[in-house]
């Protein structure tokens, strides 16, 4: 179990916009009731609801820091890959906020829109991050060189399977 826990934990945390392929069905979720007695799984499901990208990025670097084994003579290139996952949970945190304060009031055209503007975020936040990957994964040894394939594939598979 831990064997198959760890890949997804490393896909969930590697790049920083796992989140981004849930953000429109975050954004289009209908609001918790007013109902206090509602059932646990469905309390949990609204507390997940208002859960943003940025509450996990100081874990996500963490965790990726200690899993790629950074060395300080990588810091330079690490503290430019943090600021880039920094920056890109903010500005998606940002396009889930205006999202959800606008869900209620989206008719079909600007629920299109909104899929286009979540889209783009993703593409200027991959962007971003692989600006600030390249150059520390040139500095990367063999082994950390691997670790961080490794994480990428497991990303991969997570958010494109069948």
């Amino acid at each position: 179990m831990i064997r198959l826990r760890t890949p997804f934990l490393a896909a969930a945390l590697f790049t920083g916009v796992a989140a981004i392929g849930l953000a429109p069905a975050l954004a289009q979720t209908a609001p918790a009731p007013a109902n206090s007695t509602a059932a646990p799984s469905e309390a949990r499901h609204h507390a997940m609801e208002r859960m943003m990208p940025g509450q996990f990025v100081e874990g996500r670097i963490a965790f990726l820091k200690a899993q790629l084994k950074s060395t300080p003579a990588q810091e330079a290139q690490w503290q430019q890959v943090e600021a880039a996952m920094r920056e890109n949970a903010k500005t998606l945190d940002q396009t889930i906020t205006t999202a959800r304060q606008n869900r209620g009031n989206m008719d079909a055209v600007q629920r299109l829109e909104l899929r286009e503007q979540f889209a783009k975020v993703r593409v200027d936040n991959d962007a971003r991050l692989l600006a600030a990957f390249k150059p520390l994964y040139a500095s990367l040894s063999p082994e950390q060189q691997q670790m961080a394939n490794q994480l990428v594939a497991a990303h991969h598979h997570w958010h494109h399977r069948a």
